[in-house]
């Protein structure tokens, strides 16, 4: 952690805005409302990239080299490779060397992460810098008949839309596999990375992204949460509530019920999720009704009415079961590029109240704030 807190400010401020994961001040909701942004702009195509193993596959030699761009201090160059090289011990006692990855569940495997991928970050923010902005540039390109396509990532999960053809979607593709094996000695799965059209709908971080008829006519742009990830919850509840948890209280399952279920709709609540939350809702009380149906096989239902829930509301303790239907859905606010984070200090003006990083000297940057200081 204490390694974590002296990076991520220095390259914090070099990360690209099409980068989402284990940043401070951005989370998934934000990669969601860019795709969301842009798909209901025309960038029809959507290329679903997968790394074949990301983390595991990280290159020890690429990643310092690019770590040692910023850091010029060899004594936590040092701690760094010693991090990468700490090697893995096995579940049977045994230890096995890491000469390539991440180490798994570090503190600043993220951070590191961030580091390597901000190539193909870099790569794509070039050529939007160069031949696509401003939007004059980008019509022109239309006029022409060149595409343009715009990367949205989130650690090693990426999307790539374009506005354009299929054809300008498979090139992509195939320039993004060069890429990645050019660069960062990594391979883009073949079966996994898919060319789909936002009319068929593709899933990212959990939301099925899909453009349909409106009953106006219009064509609107929906996230909804995916059946695999609606699927998923519902296993954590059938799980929680099976019948090897009968030994328990009610008050005791529904305190782990409950915070699965609203930690759920929190994520969710940011698309068209009403019908969903309903579902899940509905699926939770019955699961729970089947429980208590267990624990007590001999109490006739007008007992276990009495005693355990009425009037649709399941409570024990004070405790009630959660409904996700009761959830707020709105809309999440689309925030780009002007998302702020811990590290933005602005520049020393006449007055001397603020200061802003205006190169990419540190040792500089430093000094001028501990002259202003002093």
């Amino acid at each position: 952690m204490a390694l974590k807190l002296i990076l991520e400010p220095i390259f914090e401020v070099d990360f690209y805005p099409s980068s989402y994961g284990y940043r401070p001040g951005r989370r998934a909701q934000d990669a969601i409302a860019e795709i969301h942004q842009l798909t209901s702009r025309s960038y029809e195509w959507v290329v679903e990239g997968d790394i074949t193993a990301c983390f595991d596959n990280v290159d020890h030699q690429i990643l310092m080299g690019l770590v040692a761009e910023r850091i010029a201090d060899r004594k936590v160059l040092r701690l760094v490779r010693a991090f990468l090289r700490a090697g893995i011990v096995e579940q049977q006692g045994g230890f096995v060397d890491s000469l390539t990855g991440t180490p798994q569940g570090g503190v600043a495997s993220p951070l590191l992460a961030n580091i390597y991928l901000s190539v193909l970050d870099r790569h794509f923010a070039r050529i939007w810098d160069r031949d696509m902005s401003p939007p004059w540039r980008r019509q022109h390109r239309r006029r022409s008949g060149l595409p343009n396509y715009r990367l949205v990532r989130y650690a090693d999960d990426f999307v790539v839309l374009v506005h354009g053809t299929k054809s300008d979607a498979e090139t992509l593709r195939a320039e993004i596999g060069e890429l990645l094996t050019r660069e960062l000695k990594m391979t883009l799965s073949v079966e996994k990375t898919h060319i789909t059209h936002i009319d068929d709908g593709f899933v990212f971080l959990g939301f099925h992204i899909q453009r349909r008829s409106w009953g106006d006519g219009r064509r609107v742009v929906l996230t909804i949460p995916s059946k695999q990830a609606l699927a998923s919850v519902m296993h954590k509840i059938k799980t929680l509530t099976g019948r090897s948890t009968t030994s328990l209280s009610l008050e005791e399952v529904l305190r782990t019920v409950n915070p699965v279920l609203r930690g759920w709709a929190a994520y969710f609540r940011y698309g068209a999720s009403k019908k969903t939350f309903s579902y899940l809702g509905w699926y939770a009380w019955w699961r729970m009704i089947l429980w208590i149906r267990r624990k007590h096989p001999h109490l006739t239902w007008k007992q276990l009415r009495r005693r355990y829930y009425g009037a649709d509301r399941i409570t024990e303790g004070g405790l009630v079961l959660y409904n996700p239907a009761k959830m707020r859905v709105e809309r999440y606010r689309y925030r780009g590029a002007q998302i702020s984070t811990p590290y933005n200090i602005d520049e020393v003006d006449p007055d001397g109240a603020r200061f802003r990083r205006t190169n990419h000297d540190d040792a500089a940057f430093v000094g001028q704030v501990s002259e202003y200081l002093t």
